[in-house]
């Protein structure tokens, strides 16, 4: 198998890199190297006591839900949740929609409502998918997406094109390693950058798709947007601090539990805190809680950590709330 390391259609945005490195398998892998989860871990974290379980009992996700008003409208500059990592994002006139889990799904149970129906989100100028696991690109929604909106460009990381056109997509899709900038607007400007983590579906892709993070910038506003993605917590985010001037973060504070299996791929709360530090953003968004039942802790978990853990590093904190727009 011979992957790629680059598109050769797009441009760098990092003096000298030449493009995804590969480890001895021939296999993508992280700026610090691999950190492939197999059975065995798999088996001793299920295997494992499990202390919060009596939490999720009756579980309910604190996450506020309102129905998205105007859909149609994207004139206001404004980041919209829709749950877990799902955002709308309108950006002058432009729209913007990252890994939506939007469709019904008999694995993923929706702890928060969907706050729209999906044929009416039907002028989505790009799709952004950030990497292949099942809570950020679900089939279902992918293929009703496009359904309704045939035109919208895909920007995704390396080899995901080959998984979406089994499912019979047939938008643009434009494939980026990392610090590479899609072809999109002159007033949007987006870069795949890199995060710590992985990739599988099955039990035989494992990191033959590309992982990574999103770089938005609006030079008629001039603000940049970060979306972390899933990411471990690494020295990538005060690069990107030092490189960008970042307005508002998007960064994972759950499945993070238990952090000897997820450390590495998850920002806990207080990785998340650390991160935006090293963003230098001035505010940033939790996310990646509250939808899903992922991981050890329950849905609510992660907000109440940070509030009641880290109260007094919260004043740059917008929580989300399901179906509102929050005005950049």
């Amino acid at each position: 198998m011979n992957l790629k390391t680059h598109n050769s259609n797009l441009a760098f945005t990092k003096i000298d890199w030449k493009g995804n490195s590969l480890n001895h398998k021939g296999l993508y892998t992280n700026l610090f190297g691999d950190d492939i989860k197999y059975l065995k871990d798999l088996i001793g974290w299920m295997s494992a006591p499990k202390p919060l379980a009596y939490l999720k009992k009756n579980q309910a996700s604190q996450l506020n839900w309102q129905q998205l008003e105007n859909i149609s409208d994207k004139s206001t500059n404004s980041i919209i949740p829709i749950g877990h990592a799902g955002f709308i994002i309108d950006l002058n006139g432009i729209r913007l929609l990252i890994d939506p889990v939007i469709s019904k799904n008999i694995f993923l149970k929706r702890f928060t409502k969907v706050p729209f129906e999906i044929p009416d989100l039907n002028n989505i100028n790009y799709l952004l998918l950030s990497h292949n696991h099942r809570d950020h690109i679900d089939k279902k929604s992918i293929i009703q997406v496009c359904k309704y909106n045939p035109s919208a460009i895909i920007l995704t990381g390396l080899e995901i094109e080959k998984l979406l056109r089994k499912w019979g997509i047939k938008n643009e899709i434009q494939e980026a390693g990392w610090y590479q900038q899609y072809n999109t607007t002159k007033e949007v400007t987006i870069d795949y950058l890199p995060s710590q983590h992985w990739s599988r579906r099955w039990l035989t892709d494992t990191n033959i798709n590309l992982w990574g993070s999103f770089m938005i910038t609006d030079k008629k506003s001039n603000k940049t947007i970060y979306f972390a993605s899933d990411s471990g917590y690494g020295q990538h985010f005060a690069e990107f601090g030092n490189n960008y001037n970042i307005d508002i973060a998007m960064i994972g504070v759950g499945a993070y539990e238990p952090q000897w299996f997820m450390k590495t791929l998850h920002t806990s709360p207080s990785d998340a805190i650390k991160a935006f530090k090293d963003l230098k953003s001035k505010k940033w968004i939790p996310m990646h809680y509250g939808t899903f039942d992922l991981s050890d802790e329950p849905v609510f978990y992660p907000e109440q950590v940070l509030k009641e853990q880290h109260s007094t590093e919260l004043d740059n904190i917008i929580w989300m709330d399901i179906g509102k727009r929050i005005t950049i």
